[in-house]
């Protein structure tokens, strides 16, 4: 506000004073040419404008050749411009207080000085522009009180949202981060800044959320085996040591739990190290058909009753990407329908071009498929479609969360489906 009224009145006082210098050049053009016409006229004032004084003298002599006002000096010349000229008490009854022009002319010879003035007090620009600073400081006070009050009026409409939103942020903790800021209704930029901070506020509970509920899945993971092993270590030192079936039956147990809880370290660190940007694709050129041959083959010896059908499109001789994390992707597949469709099942590994440039490629079974409630979180890390998370169906819950974050590496969209009439389907998808 008063940035405002200080712009307004500095803006009026240039104005002023440009204005001001417009009339001085249009009164020195004036002056200026009444002095021509007085040299060319030899001082005839026939023409003469009758507001104006003027005064010729010899320079040298300072004789005087011609004047209308016998009271006025002699002025000098003014170097092309109009000047002021004052002289306190130069008439006994007051002020010499005029604005002139003088010039130089050579006449007959001799140098003289041809001046023309016009009484200040005649003047009335003069006379106003000196009252005008003050009458536009005063006309300022007005527009400051009016500017202040509607400027009150103004940031108490506009803050009074901010300071809603302000009392709810800082009420707002980890437990209740679902609370909405308050939106004014407007529709203005306060309510998009809301609506902003509110769906931040949802995504920081969600991520919360999971990072809360992996925490409580990685202690139950890692508790479980810890708890088997602790109960065969107890079992050696009470009776096991003289025992040598029970020895060997412990140690296996105790070897196989250590071996789950180092899958599960390491998948979790395989994990981090893919979303951290550590692990990144090294590109080159890929033939799909022989990666599914590599991963049926490597099956073959793991999973002899899997029957395989391989089908690979046109142009998928030379994909660029990431070889080893393809295959992995596809083995975290296979894997998933050995562990939940059988060691019978048939396995269908395809990969296409779509007519819109969309390259496909899949996996799919012919098992009970996945469970309608289930789909949306198979890729989250430890989710066995299960919510006691039993181990009866072996592994640790990390395949597809692993596939799904080397799928993100690739620059690639991870899917999960069922078909018909039974059967789940695994597929990662890209734009070509």
């Amino acid at each position: 506000m008063f940035i405002l009224t200080m712009a307004v009145i500095l803006l009026s006082l240039s104005f002023l004073y440009i204005l001001r210098s417009f009339v001085q050049a249009s009164q020195t053009a004036e002056m200026k040419k009444a002095c021509k016409e007085l040299y060319e006229n030899e001082f005839s004032m026939d023409a003469f404008p009758y507001y104006f004084s003027f005064i010729a003298y010899d320079i040298e002599s300072e004789e005087i050749l011609a004047t209308n006002d016998p009271f006025l000096p002699l002025l000098k010349d003014t170097n092309g411009k109009a000047v002021h000229h004052f002289e306190k008490d130069f008439f006994y009854d007051g002020d010499l207080n005029v604005l002139y022009y003088g010039e130089t002319y050579n006449f007959e010879g001799r140098a003289i000085v041809i001046a023309v003035s016009e009484n200040i007090e005649n003047d009335s620009f003069s006379r106003i522009f000196p009252q005008l600073p003050s009458s536009i400081l005063l006309m300022s006070i007005p527009v400051l009180l009016i500017s202040f009050l509607f400027s009150l009026l103004l940031t108490k409409r506009t803050i009074k949202p901010v300071v809603k939103i302000t009392r709810t942020a800082r009420s707002m903790t980890i437990e209740n981060l679902d609370g909405q800021l308050p939106l004014s209704g407007r529709g203005d930029e306060i309510d998009e800044l809301s609506v902003a901070f509110n769906d931040l506020f949802l995504r920081i509970k969600a991520d919360f959320d999971r990072e809360r509920q992996f925490s409580s899945d990685v202690s139950h993971e890692l508790n479980t085996p810890l708890t088997v092993i602790f109960g065969q270590v107890n079992l050696l030192l009470r009776w096991g040591k003289d025992n040598p079936e029970q020895l060997e039956k412990s140690l296996n147990a105790i070897k196989a739990e250590s071996k789950s809880m180092h899958a599960i370290i390491e998948n979790l660190l395989q994990i981090s190290r893919i979303e951290s940007g550590r692990i990144k694709p090294q590109l080159c050129e890929v033939d799909a058909g022989a990666l599914f041959a590599r991963v049926e083959q490597e099956f073959s010896a793991v999973a002899p009753l899997v029957s395989f059908e391989i089908s690979c499109g046109e142009g998928l001789s030379s994909l660029q990407t990431d070889p080893e994390m393809l295959h992995q992707i596809i083995t975290v597949f296979v894997s998933n329908s050995v562990k939940f469709a059988g060691e019978k099942c048939t396995v269908r590994l395809c990969a296409e071009i779509k007519p819109d440039g969309e390259l496909v490629i899949s996996e799919s079974d012919d098992g009970p498929g996945i469970a309608e409630e289930a789909l949306p979180h198979v890729f989250e890390r430890f989710y066995r479609a299960d919510e006691a998370h039993t181990r009866s169906a072996g592994g640790s819950g990390l395949g597809l969360a692993i596939a799904k974050s080397l799928s993100e590496a690739l620059g690639m969209e991870i899917t999960a489906d069922n078909i018909k009439p039974h059967g789940a389907l695994f597929a990662i998808k890209k734009a070509l």
